[in-house]
């Protein structure tokens, strides 16, 4: 019987531990080093490959930008807007990957282009990917040049794409309103993916979606505590969650919208950690190995600013 007892008594106190890990975040206040950022008009998409930062700016007649880290020194710009030879004539996104290759899209609408980026910040072509067909291309991941990983927002689509065969491997496929206003839909939301898991957050909800890379199958979902309400087509007022997403190697970083904050989770949807910023990047990226986001902002003043922020 007193055996008995012991093993309960153990099991509670390790479920006791478990319970807190998850439920309470350790919470972090941080405080960024701001660089003046003077070379781009208004950056849309940044992506960090080893130890350069790279920006794409689409209304800028050179669309991509690169910066050393971690001091944030501006190395180059290059892709030309245009129709000529290796110009841009469509705004540039990146394609997230594990590897210290650059993946652009946007030199052509069938085309994934291949980068090396060079100690000073000079982008040498290593290889295009011919893409069989074009679609409207979201939050797009590569993994070994043969996983083509994208999100289509109109439809509520998410893709697993075979580009060594050409073929389709797997879909998502998520619930849409009863309407055509495909920006308010209450399933909108944004993905971002490592080689083993695919990370779904929610616009118009506090819930995240993990689901697992090989087999495309729901793995965790998170809920948050609140009230939900469904968004009103044609409403600036309806509230706002998850706006970007991060996927690490051992971590995914979620910037939630209304209280400003970063929630960070493991892949078995485990709490980790919530930061607040003195001032909130609204794009980043993250260096999990030095624990440091990069980012872009806009202080209250509207000056725009490269952001380093350690936590």
């Amino acid at each position: 019987m007193r055996k008995i007892l012991i093993y309960f008594s153990l099991v509670l106190f390790i479920n006791s531990c478990g319970n807190n890990d998850i439920s309470t975040p350790q919470k972090k206040e941080l405080k960024c080093d701001k660089i003046i950022l003077n070379e781009i008009i208004s950056p849309d998409f940044l992506t960090r490959i080893d130890n350069k930062l790279i920006i794409s700016s689409s209304q800028s007649d050179s669309m991509l930008y690169v910066y050393s880290l971690p001091d944030l020194k501006y190395l180059n710009r290059t892709g030309k807007k245009g129709r000529g030879p290796e110009e841009i004539p469509l705004f540039p996104m990146f394609c997230e990957s594990m590897n210290k290759t650059l993946y652009v899209w946007g030199y052509g609408k069938r085309t994934i282009s291949k980068f090396d980026v060079n100690q000073n910040g000079e982008l040498k072509v290593n290889d295009t990917i011919n893409l069989p067909m074009y679609e409207a291309f979201n939050n797009m991941h590569i993994f070994n040049d043969s996983l083509f990983i994208y999100y289509l927002p109109d439809d509520l689509r998410i893709v697993k794409f075979d580009l060594k065969n050409k073929r389709y491997l797997d879909i998502i496929q998520l619930k849409k309103d009863n309407h055509n206003e495909s920006f308010y839909y209450s399933n909108r939301g944004i993905i971002a993916a490592n080689d083993s898991f695919v990370v779904f957050a929610y616009l118009f909800k506090k819930e995240i979606n993990i689901y697992r890379l090989n087999d495309f199958k729901l793995h965790k979902v998170i809920k948050g505590d609140y009230e939900y309400k469904k968004p009103i087509v044609g409403s600036s007022d309806n509230p706002k969650y998850y706006t970007q997403i991060v996927a690490g190697e051992n971590f995914f970083y979620a910037l939630c919208k209304n209280d400003k904050s970063m929630e960070v989770y493991d892949y078995d949807g485990t709490f980790i950690n919530e930061f607040t910023f003195d001032i909130t990047p609204s794009l980043f990226a993250v260096d999990e190995n030095n624990m440091t986001i990069y980012g872009f902002a806009n202080d209250n003043k509207y000056e725009p600013y490269l952001l380093r922020i350690r936590f």
